[in-house]
Protein backbone atom coordinates (compact mmCIF):
# COMPACT_ATOMS: atom_id res chain seq x y z
CA UNK A 1 0.00 0.00 0.00
CA UNK A 2 0.93 3.54 -0.96
CA UNK A 3 2.18 5.86 1.69
CA UNK A 4 -0.32 8.33 0.39
CA UNK A 5 -3.50 5.70 0.83
CA UNK A 6 -2.42 4.60 4.26
CA UNK A 7 -2.36 8.59 5.38
CA UNK A 8 -5.77 8.74 3.30
CA UNK A 9 -7.18 6.27 5.29
CA UNK A 10 -5.71 7.16 8.95
CA UNK A 11 -7.16 11.06 8.17
CA UNK A 12 -10.32 9.17 8.34
CA UNK A 13 -9.74 7.33 11.21
CA UNK A 14 -8.79 10.31 13.12
CA UNK A 15 -11.93 12.09 12.05
CA UNK A 16 -13.97 9.94 13.84
CA UNK A 17 -15.15 10.55 17.36
CA UNK A 18 -15.10 8.57 20.20
CA UNK A 19 -11.77 7.28 19.50
CA UNK A 20 -11.40 5.78 22.70
CA UNK A 21 -14.73 3.84 22.34
CA UNK A 22 -14.63 2.87 19.15
CA UNK A 23 -10.97 1.49 20.40
CA UNK A 24 -12.54 -0.85 23.12
CA UNK A 25 -15.55 -1.88 20.42
CA UNK A 26 -12.58 -3.33 18.18
CA UNK A 27 -11.17 -4.95 20.73
CA UNK A 28 -14.81 -6.60 21.54
CA UNK A 29 -15.25 -7.63 17.91
CA UNK A 30 -11.58 -8.52 16.93
CA UNK A 31 -9.14 -10.05 19.74
CA UNK A 32 -5.98 -8.18 20.55
CA UNK A 33 -3.41 -10.21 18.86
CA UNK A 34 0.66 -9.93 19.61
CA UNK A 35 2.87 -9.24 16.74
CA UNK A 36 5.63 -11.52 17.20
CA UNK A 37 8.07 -10.12 14.93
CA UNK A 38 7.33 -6.47 16.46
CA UNK A 39 7.95 -8.24 19.94
CA UNK A 40 11.00 -9.84 19.11
CA UNK A 41 12.51 -6.29 17.31
CA UNK A 42 11.45 -4.55 20.86
CA UNK A 43 13.45 -7.76 22.87
CA UNK A 44 16.72 -7.32 20.96
CA UNK A 45 16.97 -3.72 21.39
CA UNK A 46 15.27 -3.67 25.17
CA UNK A 47 18.42 -6.52 25.13
CA UNK A 48 20.87 -4.10 23.88
CA UNK A 49 19.52 -1.45 26.56
CA UNK A 50 19.71 -3.77 29.34
CA UNK A 51 23.49 -4.32 28.36
CA UNK A 52 24.46 -0.79 28.43
CA UNK A 53 22.78 0.17 31.65
CA UNK A 54 24.58 -2.44 33.57
CA UNK A 55 28.00 -1.71 32.13
CA UNK A 56 27.29 1.88 33.36
CA UNK A 57 25.52 1.19 36.58
CA UNK A 58 26.98 -2.20 37.34
CA UNK A 59 24.08 -3.90 38.04
CA UNK A 60 20.27 -3.57 37.94
CA UNK A 61 19.33 -5.43 41.00
CA UNK A 62 16.88 -3.49 42.92
CA UNK A 63 16.80 -0.43 40.83
CA UNK A 64 14.03 2.13 40.28
CA UNK A 65 13.09 2.22 36.66
CA UNK A 66 10.82 4.62 35.02
CA UNK A 67 9.54 3.54 31.29
CA UNK A 68 8.26 6.63 28.94
CA UNK A 69 5.57 5.03 26.87
CA UNK A 70 5.52 1.79 27.82
CA UNK A 71 2.59 1.08 25.33
CA UNK A 72 0.69 -2.02 24.26
CA UNK A 73 2.80 -4.77 25.23
CA UNK A 74 5.39 -4.40 28.34
CA UNK A 75 8.29 -6.48 27.35
CA UNK A 76 11.27 -4.06 27.80
CA UNK A 77 10.10 -3.92 31.61
CA UNK A 78 9.68 -7.44 31.84
CA UNK A 79 13.48 -7.51 30.85
CA UNK A 80 14.12 -5.44 33.63
CA UNK A 81 11.93 -7.54 36.37
CA UNK A 82 14.02 -10.91 35.48
CA UNK A 83 17.12 -8.74 36.19
CA UNK A 84 16.02 -7.93 39.28
CA UNK A 85 14.59 -4.36 39.01
CA UNK A 86 13.51 -3.26 42.54
CA UNK A 87 10.99 -1.50 40.87
CA UNK A 88 9.23 -0.48 37.11
CA UNK A 89 7.38 2.42 36.51
CA UNK A 90 5.37 1.91 33.32
CA UNK A 91 3.72 4.87 31.56
CA UNK A 92 1.43 6.51 29.13
CA UNK A 93 -0.81 9.06 28.34
CA UNK A 94 -3.54 7.01 27.14
CA UNK A 95 -4.42 3.72 28.87
CA UNK A 96 -3.69 0.58 26.67
CA UNK A 97 -2.44 -2.38 28.92
CA UNK A 98 -5.08 -4.65 29.64
CA UNK A 99 -5.55 -8.51 30.73
CA UNK A 100 -5.23 -9.35 27.00
CA UNK A 101 -2.49 -7.49 25.72
CA UNK A 102 -0.66 -8.47 29.17
CA UNK A 103 -1.07 -12.01 28.01
CA UNK A 104 -0.21 -11.37 24.07
CA UNK A 105 3.13 -9.68 25.54
CA UNK A 106 3.32 -12.98 27.71
CA UNK A 107 3.11 -15.43 24.85
CA UNK A 108 5.45 -12.67 22.59
CA UNK A 109 8.06 -12.71 25.63
CA UNK A 110 8.04 -16.80 25.75
CA UNK A 111 8.90 -17.39 22.00
CA UNK A 112 11.84 -15.36 22.69
CA UNK A 113 12.49 -17.23 25.79
CA UNK A 114 16.35 -18.75 24.75
CA UNK A 115 17.90 -15.47 23.29
CA UNK A 116 16.70 -13.45 26.60
CA UNK A 117 18.26 -16.06 28.88
CA UNK A 118 21.43 -16.67 26.87
CA UNK A 119 21.85 -13.09 27.02
CA UNK A 120 20.80 -12.02 30.29
CA UNK A 121 22.96 -15.19 31.60
CA UNK A 122 20.06 -16.29 33.46
CA UNK A 123 20.07 -19.39 35.63
CA UNK A 124 18.32 -22.54 34.44
CA UNK A 125 14.79 -21.84 35.52
CA UNK A 126 14.69 -18.40 36.47
CA UNK A 127 13.04 -17.86 33.09
CA UNK A 128 10.14 -20.17 33.17
CA UNK A 129 9.78 -19.64 36.88
CA UNK A 130 9.05 -15.89 36.22
CA UNK A 131 6.65 -16.27 33.41
CA UNK A 132 5.06 -19.97 34.02
CA UNK A 133 1.17 -18.88 34.73
CA UNK A 134 -0.61 -16.64 32.57
CA UNK A 135 -1.98 -13.25 33.82
CA UNK A 136 -4.96 -13.69 36.24
CA UNK A 137 -5.70 -9.96 36.23
CA UNK A 138 -4.01 -6.69 35.01
CA UNK A 139 -3.26 -5.92 39.42
CA UNK A 140 -1.66 -9.48 39.47
CA UNK A 141 0.66 -9.05 36.88
CA UNK A 142 1.81 -6.24 37.70
CA UNK A 143 1.84 -6.85 41.74
CA UNK A 144 4.15 -9.73 40.48
CA UNK A 145 6.54 -7.69 38.28
CA UNK A 146 6.79 -5.11 41.02
CA UNK A 147 5.37 -2.94 38.48
CA UNK A 148 3.30 0.37 38.80
CA UNK A 149 1.27 1.47 35.67
CA UNK A 150 0.52 5.06 35.46
CA UNK A 151 -1.95 5.91 33.02
CA UNK A 152 -3.05 8.30 31.59
CA UNK A 153 0.02 10.18 32.71
CA UNK A 154 2.13 13.44 31.29
CA UNK A 155 5.51 12.47 31.78
CA UNK A 156 6.56 15.97 32.36
CA UNK A 157 4.47 16.41 35.67
CA UNK A 158 4.72 13.27 37.64
CA UNK A 159 3.68 12.48 41.28
CA UNK A 160 7.66 11.01 42.43
CA UNK A 161 9.25 12.31 44.73
CA UNK A 162 12.53 13.93 44.12
CA UNK A 163 15.93 11.83 43.19
CA UNK A 164 13.86 8.37 43.66
CA UNK A 165 14.90 6.98 40.78
CA UNK A 166 18.04 4.95 39.47
CA UNK A 167 16.86 4.78 35.25
CA UNK A 168 14.82 6.60 33.06
CA UNK A 169 13.78 5.16 29.58
CA UNK A 170 12.51 4.79 26.17
CA UNK A 171 12.04 3.18 23.35
CA UNK A 172 10.80 4.35 19.82
CA UNK A 173 8.80 6.71 21.58
CA UNK A 174 10.91 10.60 21.74
CA UNK A 175 10.11 10.56 17.87
CA UNK A 176 6.54 11.09 18.53
CA UNK A 177 7.02 14.23 21.15
CA UNK A 178 7.28 17.49 19.74
CA UNK A 179 10.68 18.80 20.38
CA UNK A 180 8.98 21.94 23.62
CA UNK A 181 7.83 18.70 25.10
CA UNK A 182 10.78 16.21 25.03
CA UNK A 183 13.01 19.16 26.78
CA UNK A 184 10.30 19.22 29.93
CA UNK A 185 10.77 15.68 30.10
CA UNK A 186 14.16 15.82 30.38
CA UNK A 187 13.71 18.77 32.85
CA UNK A 188 11.40 16.42 34.93
CA UNK A 189 13.51 13.31 34.13
CA UNK A 190 16.42 14.96 35.44
CA UNK A 191 14.36 15.82 38.99
CA UNK A 192 13.69 12.43 39.63
CA UNK A 193 16.90 10.98 38.75
CA UNK A 194 19.18 10.61 41.80
CA UNK A 195 23.02 11.67 41.18
CA UNK A 196 24.69 9.70 39.02
CA UNK A 197 21.39 8.40 37.79
CA UNK A 198 21.30 6.99 34.07
CA UNK A 199 18.76 7.63 30.55
CA UNK A 200 18.53 4.96 28.02
CA UNK A 201 16.53 6.37 24.93
CA UNK A 202 16.47 4.55 21.56
CA UNK A 203 14.60 6.85 18.90
CA UNK A 204 13.54 5.90 15.49
CA UNK A 205 14.64 9.03 13.16
CA UNK A 206 13.46 7.69 10.04
CA UNK A 207 9.91 8.46 7.83
CA UNK A 208 7.66 6.20 9.72
CA UNK A 209 5.59 6.11 6.32
CA UNK A 210 8.83 3.59 4.79
CA UNK A 211 7.53 0.97 7.28
CA UNK A 212 4.57 0.36 5.10
CA UNK A 213 5.76 1.42 2.00
CA UNK A 214 9.06 0.51 0.66
CA UNK A 215 8.65 2.49 -2.78
CA UNK A 216 10.13 5.65 -0.65
CA UNK A 217 13.47 6.28 1.22
CA UNK A 218 13.90 5.96 4.94
CA UNK A 219 14.03 9.82 4.99
CA UNK A 220 12.07 10.69 1.79
CA UNK A 221 9.52 13.19 4.60
CA UNK A 222 13.21 15.32 4.41
CA UNK A 223 11.47 17.26 1.23
CA UNK A 224 8.76 18.72 3.45
CA UNK A 225 8.97 22.17 4.60
CA UNK A 226 6.97 22.01 8.03
CA UNK A 227 3.63 23.35 6.70
CA UNK A 228 3.48 20.86 4.05
CA UNK A 229 5.10 18.20 6.75
CA UNK A 230 1.52 19.19 9.14
CA UNK A 231 -0.71 17.31 6.33
CA UNK A 232 1.32 13.78 7.09
CA UNK A 233 -0.17 14.18 10.61
CA UNK A 234 -3.65 15.17 10.46
CA UNK A 235 -4.24 12.22 12.16
CA UNK A 236 -2.26 12.95 15.63
CA UNK A 237 -1.26 8.93 15.99
CA UNK A 238 1.48 10.02 12.51
CA UNK A 239 3.45 12.34 14.13
CA UNK A 240 6.69 12.71 13.69
CA UNK A 241 9.33 15.47 15.03
CA UNK A 242 11.81 14.77 12.62
CA UNK A 243 14.69 15.97 15.26
CA UNK A 244 18.25 14.49 14.11
CA UNK A 245 20.93 12.86 16.02
CA UNK A 246 22.82 15.83 17.26
CA UNK A 247 19.74 17.77 18.05
CA UNK A 248 18.91 15.19 20.76
CA UNK A 249 22.30 15.02 21.96
CA UNK A 250 22.40 18.77 21.93
CA UNK A 251 19.15 18.59 24.16
CA UNK A 252 20.42 16.13 26.44
CA UNK A 253 23.46 18.34 27.54
CA UNK A 254 21.32 21.60 27.52
CA UNK A 255 19.43 19.92 30.36
CA UNK A 256 22.21 18.88 32.51
CA UNK A 257 23.05 15.58 31.38
CA UNK A 258 26.47 13.92 30.38
CA UNK A 259 26.62 11.80 27.72
CA UNK A 260 27.77 8.60 28.27
CA UNK A 261 27.04 6.55 24.80
CA UNK A 262 25.84 8.14 21.73
CA UNK A 263 25.66 5.54 18.72
CA UNK A 264 23.43 5.72 15.89
CA UNK A 265 23.03 3.99 12.20
CA UNK A 266 23.58 5.55 8.97
CA UNK A 267 21.55 4.26 6.54
CA UNK A 268 23.32 3.66 3.45
CA UNK A 269 20.59 3.84 1.08
CA UNK A 270 19.37 6.82 2.33
CA UNK A 271 22.97 8.42 1.75
CA UNK A 272 22.59 7.76 -1.74
CA UNK A 273 18.51 8.66 -2.02
CA UNK A 274 19.28 12.26 -0.55
CA UNK A 275 21.86 12.79 -3.81
CA UNK A 276 18.82 13.53 -5.80
CA UNK A 277 16.19 14.28 -2.94
CA UNK A 278 15.05 17.82 -2.83
CA UNK A 279 15.05 18.85 0.85
CA UNK A 280 13.91 21.52 2.77
CA UNK A 281 15.57 24.50 3.98
CA UNK A 282 15.29 23.26 7.62
CA UNK A 283 17.63 20.64 6.86
CA UNK A 284 20.27 21.63 4.74
CA UNK A 285 22.59 22.77 7.28
CA UNK A 286 23.23 19.13 8.03
CA UNK A 287 25.63 16.58 6.54
CA UNK A 288 24.12 13.42 4.53
CA UNK A 289 25.24 11.10 7.46
CA UNK A 290 23.47 13.39 10.20
CA UNK A 291 20.37 13.41 7.72
CA UNK A 292 20.46 9.71 7.33
CA UNK A 293 21.00 8.56 10.96
CA UNK A 294 17.87 6.50 10.77
CA UNK A 295 18.31 5.16 14.29
CA UNK A 296 19.58 7.06 17.64
CA UNK A 297 21.32 5.11 20.53
CA UNK A 298 21.70 7.05 23.88
CA UNK A 299 22.70 6.63 26.98
CA UNK A 300 23.10 10.01 29.65
CA UNK A 301 24.10 10.45 33.29
CA UNK A 302 23.02 12.96 35.76
CA UNK A 303 26.35 14.14 37.13
CA UNK A 304 27.00 13.23 40.74
CA UNK A 305 26.51 15.92 43.48
CA UNK A 306 29.63 18.36 43.40
CA UNK A 307 30.76 17.45 39.90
Amino acid sequence: MGWQVKWLIDCCKGMLPFQSELRRLKRRIVPYQAQFSRGAAAIDEGLIQIQWLTEAAGTLEGKTVLEIGSGWEPLIPMLFSLCGAGHVYLTDSTRLLDLDTLRGSVESFRSNERRIVETLKLAPGDFSKAFQSEPSSVGEFLDRHRFTYLAPCDCRHLALADSSLDIVTSRSVFEHIPPPVIGEIMTEAYRLLRPGGLMCHFIDNSDHWEHGDKGISRVNFLRFGDRAFRWTYLNPLNYTNRLRHAEYVEMFQNRGFEMVRKERTIDAPSVKALETLPLAPQFRRFSAEELATVDSFLLARKPLAGS
